[in-house]
């Protein structure tokens, strides 16, 4: 059976793993889906924590990610989106040795929403992670733009990276195979975010879709791009947060004024 969070009644979070909980008499149970989906940190003894929102209810488990530490987001007023309408998102990466100081790889991400979000951050990878990061850095930008826009929106995700629409479409078929090289172990405890961002296309296939562009030929995909750029730059102190902030916003303005609000439907 699969989890869905349909009829889940009065859920809260446990307070000690973060998977769902659901009352049982006078005691709390994590669900069998759940407790199979979530077995390497499931507890056995819940406590019942705050409610869970939506996109929770329907994932099975709370935010328990580490946030990346040169990040920032904003919001280009005029271009929100009502409750059920589409929202295109681009997502983009860059991945690139650092050129100064000691050896690691700056997986930078940046997406740009056509309801006038927007973010870019950077991943440290030391040099021993292996994998496709140039494919690692697009998805990371696809996780956090699912983190941070509403979830009573579908979204379709524009992007370059052939592999990732690929991926992404097993994802949704229900296949949660993950990157090349990637590891869903971490020793902090966390949940690794390609995991939880395969559940969350393999629980919501039509709400989720990805779809490839070519480079260039999409604005918002083209602003992500430049975004992720930005974000290496901060990352590796070629310039500093304050001008990632207004180079990622006058980035994302360009691209939103250049792709209005033309393209997006509501939900069927």
């Amino acid at each position: 059976m699969t989890w869905t969070g349909e009829g889940a009644k009065s859920a809260r979070l446990c307070d000690w793993c973060g998977v769902l909980i659901l009352p049982l008499g006078d005691q709390w149970e994590h669900p069998a889906e759940l407790r199979e989906r979530f077995s390497r940190t499931v507890c056995d003894e819940p406590v019942p924590g705050r409610e869970p929102k939506s996109r929770e209810l329907v994932y099975g488990r709370g935010k328990t990610v580490s946030k990346d530490k040169h990040a920032v987001q904003g919001r280009i007023d005029g271009y929100e989106a009502p409750e059920q309408t589409a929202i295109t998102i681009g997502c983009g990466g860059s991945q690139e040795f650092n050129p100064t100081g000691p050896p690691w790889r700056p997986t930078s991400w940046a997406y740009v929403a056509d309801n006038g979000q927007w973010a870019l951050g950077t991943a440290t990878q030391g040099l021993s992670v292996v994998g496709d990061h140039a494919v690692g850095s697009v998805l990371r930008a696809i996780f956090w733009a699912l983190e941070q826009l509403p979830d009573s929106n579908p979204i379709t995700v524009v992007t370059g990276a052939l592999d990732v629409v690929e991926l992404t479409e097993k994802w949704r078929a229900g296949n949660l195979e993950m990157p090349s090289g990637y590891t869903t172990e971490r020793g902090s405890g966390n949940e690794a975010k390609m995991m939880r961002l395969a559940w969350q296309f393999a629980d919501d296939p039509d709400w989720l879709s990805a779809r490839r562009v070519r480079r260039g030929e999409h604005p918002l995909q083209q602003a992500a791009d430049t975004l992720a750029q930005i974000a290496r730059l901060w990352a590796t102190g070629e310039i500093t947060k304050e001008q990632a902030q207004t180079d990622g916003e006058h980035a994302a303005r360009d691209a939103l004024s250049r792709h209005g609000h033309g393209q997006r439907q509501p939900a069927k």
